[in-house]
C-alpha cells in the first residue's frame, strides 16, 4: 500500500516536472519574441530617422546608406512588402574602402581631401538612385512595423 502512495506521489513529482519545463520553455519564446520584437522596432525607427534625415539633405548619402545598409542586414530576409534598395546597399559597399573614425583622422590632408573628392564623386553619380530608393524605403517602414507585429 505505501508503494502505492510512493508511485502515485512520484508520478506526481513527474507530470509536475514536465509541466513546469513546457511552461518555462514557453516563457522564454515570448521573452526571446519581445526582444526580437523590441530589437526591430529601434532598426525601424532609425531606419525611419536615416531616411528622413537623407531626404531632407541633413546627412551625406554616404554616410546614411552605409548606416542604412548595416540596418536593413539586421531585418528578416522576407520582410514584406519587398522594396528595391540595392542602390542604397550598392553606395554603402563602394564607401566601404574610405578611411572612417580615427583612421580618417589620421590621414595626411591630401589623403582625407582625395578620398573626400572620391566620395563626393560616388554621392554625386549615384544620388538619384540612392534618393529613390530611400523614398521607397520610407514608403513601406510602416507596412513592415504592422508586418513585423511592432
Amino acid at each position: 500500500m505505501a508503494w502505492k502512495i510512493i508511485l502515485a506521489a512520484l508520478i506526481g513529482v513527474l507530470i509536475g516536472a514536465a509541466l513546469g519545463g513546457l511552461i518555462w520553455r514557453s516563457l522564454q519564446r515570448r521573452q526571446a519574441r519581445r526582444v526580437t520584437a523590441s530589437r526591430h522596432a529601434a532598426v525601424l525607427e532609425s531606419l525611419e530617422v536615416l531616411s528622413r534625415a537623407l531626404l531632407q539633405g541633413q546627412v551625406d548619402s554616404s554616410e546614411a546608406s552605409i548606416r542604412m545598409s548595416v540596418l536593413l542586414d539586421c531585418l528578416p530576409a522576407d520582410v514584406q512588402p519587398k522594396v528595391d534598395v540595392a542602390a542604397i546597399h550598392r553606395l554603402a559597399s563602394d564607401c566601404r574602402g574610405f578611411d572612417r573614425g580615427e583612421a580618417r583622422s589620421a590621414l595626411q590632408p591630401a589623403d582625407r581631401n582625395r578620398q573626400d573628392v572620391q566620395r563626393l564623386r560616388l554621392e554625386s553619380d549615384q544620388e538619384a538612385a540612392v534618393r529613390a530608393a530611400t523614398e521607397r524605403l520610407a514608403g513601406v517602414l510602416g507596412d513592415w512595423r504592422t508586418r513585423l507585429s511592432i
